[in-house]
């Protein structure tokens, strides 16, 4: 079968509802994955450390990344000795040739603890790849998607959604390794790109006892189509009272969806720390205390209830400029710095800034919009009209408590918000007249 190039992607994820037979495939795949990339990790710890410099830190290498290395004994050793999942065989560990596990699972775990690697080595921020923990609440596994010639040709020689390994049987079913027919529950309609193919599959179990698959798609053909031109354009400003004043004076309410909830949270994540006293004091474990499981399922509900909310505004919010402006610029929030002033730390945490950016960023091109990213710096400080900023000519800054305030050189009265959206917004058109280089912060 020819392979056919497909440049968009889309993610598609829902809900499932297995069965209690399908439950404990999962698991049975969700745990030999955890294992292949444990022992992965535990490998490369003990296969060699080579000094980093740029984190002054002894960090473990694995094998395959010696070939980087200059040193010529190193890369000798290397092809000595088997590497990745050659260490780790059925006769090691019969149970591997359990019917129910996945084959796909088994190179992508291996793929996983790959990426790991890289992106450790291009970004150095979480440190080396680590145990994944049987405790964390959350857990999943990947696997991939097939299509044999025989099976495309009953849907004219290409692939789709409905003729692969993993497939989709109607609406409300589809078709899983090992596990089969399986329920789901589609969160928006399937697209209607006439040649779309199933690439990577994830499977994750969620701390609130619920099941989810996630797809990603690929197709020659956009998923969205183009929007018309608006004529439009607009600057935003992100701030803890008003979560959104744009430079057109309009502004969006934060609605505060962890503050509503917080009281409530706090007492019922106080009886779960009751009960896991009471567990450990009776000599019990806790996966097997019942009222502490329920409790747990239950402060996990809150928390997905906080999460669904805010993600609910975000996407409705970010969906809502991109359709109605052309030009869409932004500030680029280091929200990792902001966080460290723990008066505001918690007002920060419960907008989502840096998530709403990011969905800007994705949808922008998916709907041939410009979303543009510019230095906050001064945007408060300077007068939209007549340019003179605050704190230059012996005048005063500007503080978080002043809303408002008027122009000691041009005399005009400002609202602090709506003058920084339309700084801005200034600043956005100006980075459009600057040439294209790598490093320009306009996504289209």
């Amino acid at each position: 079968m020819m392979k056919i190039e497909m440049k968009y992607m889309m993610g598609l994820k829902m809900r499932i509802y297995p069965n209690r037979r399908q439950e404990k495939i999962f698991w049975k795949n969700i745990n030999t994955s955890r294992f292949i990339y444990n022992k992965l990790v535990a490998n490369s710890w003990t296969d060699s450390s080579i000094y980093s410099n740029k984190l002054d830190k002894l960090y473990p290498i694995p094998e395959e990344y010696w070939k980087y290395n200059k040193n010529d004994k190193l890369l000798k050793a290397s092809t000595a000795r088997p590497t990745g999942l050659a260490r780790i065989t059925k006769d090691r560990y019969p149970w591997l040739g359990d019917k129910d596990i996945d084959s796909d699972m088994l190179s992508k775990a291996e793929m996983s603890y790959k990426s790991a690697w890289n992106l450790f080595h291009k970004v150095h921020n979480s440190g080396a790849p680590n145990f994944k923990r049987k405790s964390n609440p959350n857990q999943g596994y990947r696997t991939s998607n097939h299509y044999s010639s025989a099976t495309i040709k009953k849907n004219g020689g290409a692939p789709s959604l409905y003729n692969g390994s993993i497939k989709f049987i109607d609406n409300k079913h589809i078709r899983l390794p090992k596990v089969g027919r399986i329920k789901v529950k589609l969160s928006k309609q399937l697209p209607t790109n006439k040649l779309v193919r199933i690439a990577t599959v994830s499977i994750k179990h969620l701390s609130t006892g619920e099941w989810f698959v996630s797809f990603l798609l690929k197709s020659n053909e956009p998923f969205k189509e183009q929007l018309p031109k608006t004529n439009s354009q607009v600057g935003y400003d992100l701030n803890t009272e008003n979560f959104l004043t744009d430079s057109n004076g309009n502004t969006i309410d934060n609605p505060r969806f962890y503050r509503s909830i917080k009281c409530r949270l706090a007492q019922e994540q106080r009886k779960l720390s009751r009960r896991a006293r009471r567990a450990k004091s009776e000599g019990r474990k806790l996966w097997k205390s019942k009222n502490y499981q329920k409790q747990r399922k239950l402060v996990a509900k809150l928390h997905a209830k906080v999460r669904n909310q805010r993600k609910d505004f975000l996407h409705n919010l970010s969906t809502t400029l991109i359709k109605n402006h052309d030009l869409i610029v932004g500030e680029n929030l280091k929200s990792r710095n902001m966080l460290k002033n723990h008066a505001l730390a918690m007002s920060i945490s419960d907008v989502g800034w840096r998530t709403f950016i990011g969905m800007l960023e994705y949808k922008a091109p998916m709907y041939g919009r410009t979303f543009v990213e510019v230095d906050p710096a001064y945007t408060t400080q300077q007068c939209s009209e007549c340019g003179f900023r605050m704190g230059t000519n012996n005048t005063r800054k500007l503080t978080l408590k002043d809303r408002e305030w008027t122009c000691p050189n041009c005399g005009t009265h400002h609202i602090r918000d709506w003058n920084a959206s339309k700084n801005i917004l200034a600043k956005g058109l100006i980075e459009l007249t600057k040439p294209l280089t790598e490093d320009s912060p306009i996504y289209k």
